[in-house]
């Protein structure tokens, strides 16, 4: 895979500096208003709320995912494949940390550029790759560690230099 080596802010697509500039904010800030304007969602298809502090606020048509712990964002989750779990695929790039990786990347393709992650695992159909000093965790459509080529499934997103 030939991927550029792209490192410069400007370079990274509007939408992900909308959402990077999100994290950690309220879900009525200013910063999170702006990300989901950005996504052209209207209004969340629905929300599910975990214990007293976790509530995922979902935006299905743009293939995203708000997770706000303790009332602020914490991490957001992009789908790469249409209908997965309801959700559009995510049609916006990757955190310039990527260096060029996509949401058509596989498994071969993120270790080759990020190198070896932090921690990985998984079970049953799905494997992930997490890379915890970049604020990201890759799903992969594997049940093994024999499957280089898996096509990616989701992509979480965090602030690795937040709390």
């Amino acid at each position: 895979m030939d991927v550029p080596s792209t490192s410069a802010p400007e370079d990274e697509d509007a939408i992900v500096a909308a959402l990077q500039r999100a994290l950690g904010a309220t879900e009525s800030s200013h910063e999170c208003a702006t990300f989901v304007r950005a996504l052209g969602a209207d209004a969340c298809s629905d929300r599910k709320s975990f214990g007293a502090t976790t509530e995922y606020v979902n935006y299905r048509s743009s293939g995203a995912s708000l997770c706000f712990e303790g009332g602020r964002l914490s991490t957001v989750h992009v789908y790469g494949r249409t209908n997965r779990d309801g959700f559009r695929a995510w049609a916006h790039g990757l955190p310039v940390v990527t260096r060029g990786l996509s949401m058509t990347s596989t498994a071969r393709d993120i270790v080759e550029v990020l190198g070896e992650p932090t921690t990985k695992g998984g079970m049953g159909r799905m494997i992930w790759l997490s890379y915890d000093h970049m604020g990201l965790k890759f799903d992969v459509a594997a049940s093994n560690w024999d499957a280089p080529d898996a096509e990616l499934v989701s992509v979480a997103i965090w602030d690795a230099d937040g709390d």
